[in-house]
């Protein structure tokens, strides 16, 4: 069984490969309960002229079909950044039982020097998914240093 924090650096990888491929550096992907990756999820977004093409988008779309509700209850999905109210949303209406992500949403805009509000909705991903009849369980930024150091090579940025 792989160790959440190697699931999470191959979330990582996905978002560079997403990164390299033209498009936002977002990535996730999806592991079982014995942490087997089943489906990987890029972020999509550029290459496709289509802004909701997140990489978790993308990811449960890769699902439809496939999996029962049961099983993906029982399933994490690992992303590379907290996803956004919409993913988060998608997240829940999938049947996925678990999230852990590397950077929250805050430290992300912040290494990325984001700062036009049209960008931001600010709800986390916590929030969205405490509102449903389900429950589905959030973890918080597990490698939250060591991905700001990633985003920072990709962004070029020194601090």
């Amino acid at each position: 069984m792989k160790k959440e924090e190697d699931l999470l650096r191959e979330a990582l990888r996905v978002a560079l490969q997403s990164y390299q491929n033209g498009n936002l550096p977002f990535g996730c992907l999806l592991a079982d309960q014995d942490g087997n990756i089943i489906e990987e999820g890029e972020n999509t977004v550029t290459t496709d002229s289509n802004p909701i093409a997140h990489c978790e988008i993308n990811l449960v779309n890769k699902l439809a079909g496939k999996y029962s509700s049961d099983f993906l209850e029982k399933c994490t999905m690992y992303a590379s950044t907290e996803p956004c109210p919409m993913c988060s949303a998608a997240i829940y209406w999938a049947g996925i039982g678990r999230l852990v992500y590397a950077i929250s949403k805050e430290q992300y805009h912040k290494v990325a020097n984001t700062i036009d509000p049209a960008y931001k909705l600010d709800i986390s991903a916590t929030e969205v998914l405490g509102k449903g009849g389900r429950k589905v369980k959030v973890e918080k930024p597990m490698l939250e240093e060591e991905t700001i150091n990633f985003y920072n090579k990709i962004f070029n940025i020194n601090n």
